[in-house]
């Protein structure tokens, strides 16, 4: 990978960091009925609607960084880095999906009651429901091999595959058992990536030379 990709992957994977931080800090509390979260939404008012802009434009770096990622690790763990890769790609491509419907909460917002059931409907639309498991598997089975590529490429700083195992544990499972989980998730994502960032920066590829074509 050329210098010039190398630097527009890391910022890639910086922005993607700091959107899904600040997305993640302004989101408004979610509810599973439709009228209370629409309610929360209107209450947050320009916070909702940064936090929903944020997380639709925060995907664009992420496809880039971690189809970037995938390269940069693949010398030295090949099919890892492709699975991950294009898990966490799909993963990103059915989030930016999803946004679009969020958007749209945003607006339906305006009237809590009179759109409750049809922000019901929405959430279960047939069309919709795969692009949200897209996201959801796709990410996260994603950013989970990624993290096994880069532990078993030998590159530093070493920690940053156990702390993208940490972060999707967090995120998607500890979201319900705490509200500080999103706030500790933003922060593991956020060293993560930015770890990321500076190795791909700094180097050609992940590669090292006892750990060639593992897996």
């Amino acid at each position: 990978m050329n210098n010039n990709l190398r630097i527009l992957v890391a910022v890639c994977l910086v922005a993607t960091a700091v959107l899904s931080a600040t997305w993640t800090l302004l989101a408004p509390e979610f509810s599973s009925d439709s009228e209370e979260f629409l309610r929360a939404v209107a209450d947050g008012g320009t916070s909702a609607r940064v936090s929903v802009f944020g997380f639709a434009v925060s995907q664009l770096p992420f496809l880039i960084g971690v189809a970037g990622v995938a390269a940069w690790l693949h010398p030295a763990s090949p099919r890892l880095a492709v699975a991950g890769g294009a898990l966490a790609v799909l993963g990103g491509f059915g989030h930016a999906v999803f946004s679009g419907a969020a958007m749209t909460q945003v607006l339906m917002s305006s009237d809590p009651t009179g759109y409750a059931d049809l922000a019901g409907s929405l959430e279960s639309f047939g069309l919709l429901v795969p692009f949200m498991a897209a996201g959801l598997l796709g990410t996260v089975l994603g950013l989970i091999l990624l993290g096994v590529a880069h532990f078993r490429s030998a590159a530093t700083p070493r920690w940053v595959g156990p702390t993208l195992w940490a972060f999707v544990i967090v995120e998607f499972a500890g979201s319900g058992v705490s509200e500080w989980a999103s706030y500790l998730a933003a922060l593991l994502y956020l060293a993560a990536l930015s770890a990321l960032a500076l190795g791909v920066a700094q180097r050609e590829s992940a590669v090292a030379a006892d750990h060639l074509d593992l897996v």
